[in-house]
């Protein structure tokens, strides 16, 4: 199984071009890995990438973390530390000195988590059957693990999750473990333990603030009822415990212990707003109050609803949901019962969650992966249920076998579309390759001071290359003036894939001469060029900060 992860995995990763024509890191990537180096190397807690939103109340590098999860940039810093500068191998002497060849290493954990989650998925299902399926026979038991851990491998979306360093992959781990300890009962004797294993598993997603509670009541469910309460309570003192340091961090930077800039997504497509106006000024947005916020968000979350549950239900996922309910209804065993209940109730708020956010299917994704595996057991466990008059055991087998195609099938073809649209994306993403970024850190370090801020759109994946304190582009020309009234900024640089493909406020700048006819931008001095790989390179040098008047930044 490890084997065929692996494999699987390069496919995907060559499908991209990593290293090469794309860089392991995207941006959302990228934050973790600065953050990550920031600790290895200097031992604290922040980043040298920031958003002008963030100017309001931390004005100067490095900045304190705002929009990442402490645990993937603790596990990331941790291999960094732990990892030499050049490894011998096979005789030979490979270097990990380089900016670019160390980025490599924030896919430990991701790949770390797709190969052990197969494992695990292996694993549970001959547990599951092993306990509660015995009488099933042995070849049958030990294939299905395999059946379903080849399912998860195909996944196109673990595939990409596991080839950038994003948290998706070890907060699934987590979730799927915990899982697994409801259904075999376990939860409610090691409650402690168990709340531990959900505080860990928080530390990579705030989606575990709200799961917590319900895997608390899971454990406690399962515990005599006398001492119900008390399960609950240590489940949730175990779950706190990891998290009490962050809660604290949090407090002390930003005033609130549940402060993140991602809850703003929530207002993401209400009245015009967007992710880029309510981030990329130096200015607190304004959002409605009262029923009128409350109305709007739920006209958001219907018009978003449909789209998501669609994505979720599509192929043989409609199957799965409704087999697992379906075999819900026959009153299984109270530990599996507790398990299904949670799987769909993380499904259901997963589901809700991308709906008042963003309704993109890969914020359901560590909803839907216990979902699928919970969902192709409980079909398996209804055909076991079908009299043996209308279908004799042969036939049952042959059943089984179909539906267990059904699912590999379903997984190639997936993997085969998401192999094709990997490649056609590495060649035309918003990112220039690797050189083009160790190019452009080579410049900035011949020309600018080693820890002399810059503003870029390419955000956080420049900061780790060029390895220097990165502003993301504010919203529009007029707002940089208010940007530099909080941070000390002379230069700020354009790269995009042509001036149509610039952020709307931001095409005119991209033109040659724009800047003397926008004598306003405050621009002392500009420079054009083109990278090897097609990108549009705009280098502004601007002149002395100008007094600030009052504008959409107040």
């Amino acid at each position: 199984m490890l084997g065929v992860g692996g494999w699987l995995w390069s496919l995907h990763a060559r499908a991209w071009d990593l290293g090469g024509r794309s860089p392991v890191l995207s941006y959302d990537a990228a934050q973790y890995a600065v953050a990550a180096r920031e600790l290895s190397e200097h031992g604290r807690l922040a980043t040298t990438f920031a958003l002008p939103i963030e100017l309001l109340s931390h004005p100067q590098p490095p900045w304190p973390l705002s929009a990442v999860q402490p645990g993937l940039v603790v596990a990331e810093a941790a291999v960094d530390r732990v990892t030499p500068r050049a490894l011998a191998l096979a005789g030979r002497r490979i270097s990990l000195a380089r900016t670019s060849e160390r980025e490599w290493l924030s896919l430990a954990l991701p790949l770390g988590s797709y190969l052990g989650l197969a494992l695990l998925l292996v694993f549970a299902t001959a547990a599951v059957l092993g306990r509660y399926a015995s009488a099933i026979g042995t070849g049958r038991r030990l294939a299905a693990g395999p059946v379903v851990a080849l399912a998860f491998l195909l996944d196109p979306e673990a595939q990409h999750f596991a080839a950038g360093g994003l948290t998706e992959l070890p907060f699934t781990l987590g979730v799927v473990a915990a899982l697994l300890l409801i259904a075999r009962g376990t939860a409610a004797r090691r409650a402690f333990l168990f709340g531990l294993l959900l505080g860990v598993t928080g530390t990579f997603r705030a989606n575990m603030l709200w799961l917590a509670p319900c895997f608390a009541i899971g454990g406690a469910a399962l515990a005599p009822r006398g001492s119900r309460a008390s399960v609950l309570l240590a489940v949730l003192a175990g779950y706190a415990l990891p998290l009490a340091p962050w809660w604290i961090y949090k407090w002390r930077h930003f005033g609130s212990p549940g402060a993140d800039l991602s809850r703003l997504m929530i207002w993401e497509g209400v009245e015009g707003r967007t992710w880029f106006t309510m981030l990329h000024l130096p200015a607190l947005p304004t959002f409605p109050a009262g029923p009128h916020a409350w109305l709007l968000l739920a006209d958001k979350l219907w018009r978003n609803l449909g789209t998501v549950l669609l994505a979720v239900a599509t192929g043989p996922r409609a199957l799965w949901i409704g087999a697992l309910i379906a075999w819900l209804l026959t009153r299984p065993p109270r530990p599996l019962a507790v398990a299904g209940v949670l799987t769909l109730v993380q499904l259901g708020l997963g589901t809700l969650a991308a709906a008042l956010t963003i309704p993109w299917l890969r914020y359901v994704f560590p909803g839907r992966v216990p979902m699928e595996a919970a969902g192709l057991l409980a079909t398996w466990a209804l055909i076991e249920r079908i009299p043996e008059q209308p279908l004799g055991a042969s036939t049952r087998r042959l059943l089984s076998a179909g539906v267990a195609g059904l699912a590999l099938a379903w997984g190639a073809w997936q993997c085969g579309l998401g192999l094709q649209e990997a490649r056609a994306a590495s060649v035309d993403r918003g990112l220039p390759s690797v050189a083009t970024l160790a190019d452009l850190g080579r410049r900035l370090d011949g020309a600018l001071a080693r820890d002399e801020p810059v503003m870029s759109n390419l955000g956080p994946t420049l900061a780790y290359h060029a390895r220097r304190p990165v502003l993301h582009l504010a919203l529009g020309p007029d707002d940089v003036e208010a940007c530099r009234s909080r941070l000390a900024l002379t230069h700020v640089l354009l790269v995009f894939r042509g001036p149509d493909r610039a952020w709307s406020e931001w095409r005119a700048a991209m033109e040659p001469e724009a800047e003397r006819r926008h004598p306003e931008w405050n621009v002392a001095r500009a420079r054009r060029w083109r990278s090897p790989d097609g990108f549009d390179m705009v280098w502004l040098e601007l002149g002395a900060p100008r007094p600030q008047l009052a504008g959409r930044g107040d």
